[in-house]
Parts: C-alpha cells; structure tokens; sequence
C-alpha cells in the first residue's frame, strides 16, 4: 500500500474521495462504460508512474534502473494505443500485467542475485495471468466495467484510508503535545503560587522588621528629647542671670522662644527664663 499512497496526508484524502465517487458515479451512470479504454488507459498510466517514482529511489543498479524506465516507457505506449484504438483492451491490459511480472523477475533477480520463492510466485502469477488476458481475450465489458470500478473503489480506499490514518495519527500527537503543555502549565503554576507565598511571606517578615525598627527610632527619639529636655533644664539652672545685662537676657527669651518679654525688667525676666 506504500508503494502507491502519497505522503502528503491531504492528497491522499482527496485524491481518495474523488476516486470513490468516480467509480460509484461512473458505475451507475454508465460513464466507465462510456469512457472505459480512456478510463482503463489512465489508471494503469498512473499507477505505472506511481510504482515508478516509488520503485527508481529504491534501486541501486543501473540494469535494474534501466529495466525500470523501459517497462514505464512500455506501459505509457500500450496505454497511449489502447486510449487511442479504443479496442483490444483485454489484450492491453495483458501485455502491461506481463511486462510487469517480468520486470518484477528480471529486478529483482539483478537487485538480490537470489530467487525468493514468495516473490517468484508472485511474479509469475503476474507474467502468467497477463499471458491469459492476451491469448484469451474474454470480451466482456460487462465484467471489465465491474472490474474497473471495484478498482477505483479498492484504490479510493486505500488512498482515504491513509490519509485519514494520519490525520488521526497527527491529531493523537497534538493531543499529546497539549496534553504535555497543559501538565506544564498546571506544573509552572503551582511553581508560581509557591513562589508568590514565598514573596508575601518575606514581605510580612519585611514590613514586621519595619514596624519595629520604626518602633525602636521612636523610642530612641523620645529618649533623645528626654536627654535634651535634660541637659536644658541643668543649663538653664547653671546659667548666672543676675551677672547678666537685660539685653543679654533678652537674647535668651528669643533664642528659647519666649514671647511677652520685651516689657519685662530684668528681675522679671530672670524669673521667666528660670521658668
């Protein structure tokens, strides 16, 4: 089945649906019968082509290579004769299906040096039923016109299967991948929840160790105006008011923000500085 279907996912499910309809619609509506060598002609022409590209990748030697092209070049020309006579078709179809069974001996003896039983059976089942279609032409369109359309079906088939095989393939791996991506996410944001009550947590230890030293400075600059109220109070009763003029006095009121004190004689304003 390889050796025919494409590898692009989207050709094959196309080119597999038209093949399906064509051979239900060409079936029913006469068309295969109407246009059965130009149908017949094509079909083995793309296959051959088909095989063709697939089979040349594959092999090394230039023999079998060769051997390759002439049996394309063959398959083309009995093709092209039958589209264009419109007739002999059983004898057509023969002569591709035994130059195909010979092709297949003749590579596959150069290729491998070796007979493969399962492979020599095959092949002369192919040289052998094609030597059938030519020298007993069965004449019957009725059976060709089944034949081709089963064919159609079958390869409709086998196209759209392999197309629609790997797009559920594809769409089973992008279902894995979101699956992985979404754990990911689950994963990256329990990490960030974490990680944010750890931030909150030493914000609460910041603002605690804040509050107290705030606290602290508090108390130290209660304890520094203390000290200061101190130290003014023991200057204030060091200082000698009485050896003191009243303008120097004065300049005592005004440096302590004494208001009131201009009026005041000097025994006065002794006793409201000592205050």
């Amino acid at each position: 089945m390889k050796k025919i279907v494409f590898k692009n996912m989207y050709l094959n499910i196309v080119l597999g649906s038209l093949l399906i309809l064509l051979s239900l619609l060409g079936y029913f509506l006469g068309w295969i019968e109407d246009f059965l060598p130009i149908v017949i002609g094509v079909l083995l022409i793309l296959l051959s082509l088909k095989r063709f590209l697939y089979s040349f990748k594959k092999i090394t030697s230039k023999n079998a290579s060769l051997i390759l092209i002439l049996e394309l070049l063959l398959d083309f020309l009995f093709a092209g004769l039958m589209i264009v006579y419109k007739n002999n078709i059983e004898l057509y179809i023969g002569l591709i299906i035994y130059i195909r069974g010979i092709s297949y001996l003749l590579i596959n003896y150069i290729a491998t040096r070796k007979i493969r039983i399962v492979q020599y059976i095959f092949n002369l089942g192919y040289v052998t039923f094609g030597a059938f279609l030519m020298f007993y032409p069965l004449n019957s369109i009725t059976a060709l016109v089944l034949g081709v359309s089963v064919l159609l079906l079958l390869v409709g088939a086998i196209y759209l299967q392999a197309g629609v095989a790997e797009q559920v393939k594809r769409d089973k791996k992008r279902d894995k991948v979101n699956k992985k991506i979404k754990n990911s996410k689950i994963v990256d944001t329990a990490k960030q929840d974490t990680k944010i009550k750890e931030l909150e947590k030493e914000v609460k230890e910041v603002k605690q160790e804040n509050k107290l030293v705030l606290e602290e400075t508090k108390q130290l600059q209660k304890d520094i105006d203390k000290t200061k109220l101190i130290m003014k109070t023991v200057e204030t009763k060091a200082i000698d008011y009485k050896s003191k003029t009243l303008a120097e006095l004065k300049a005592i009121a005004k440096e302590r923000n004494l208001v009131g004190v201009s009026q005041l004689n000097k025994a006065q304003l002794i006793s409201k500085l000592k205050e």
